[in-house]
């Protein structure tokens, strides 16, 4: 990982998951990132319909994409 945001984030995660896939929804404290937010994108998995719909899109992302995306797959 090139950016710092990303590293950043990355480490968060790890911590909360430990040897899980992932952590758990109520873990994740959004203070805590509160200074990557922006630059964040939390996914919803549906493995069955082997889809994937975007939860959280931080407002760069949203800037970046020209609008809303948070509901999209």
């Amino acid at each position: 990982m090139k950016h710092q945001t990303s590293r950043m984030l990355h480490a968060y995660w790890n911590g909360l998951r430990g040897v899980r896939a992932a952590p758990e929804r109520g873990e994740i404290e959004p203070g805590e990132i509160r200074h990557v937010l922006a630059d964040s994108l939390i996914l919803e998995i549906d493995a069955p319909r082997r889809a994937a719909t975007m939860r959280l899109a931080g407002t760069r992302l949203c800037a970046l994409f020209g609008g809303e995306l948070r509901g999209l797959s």
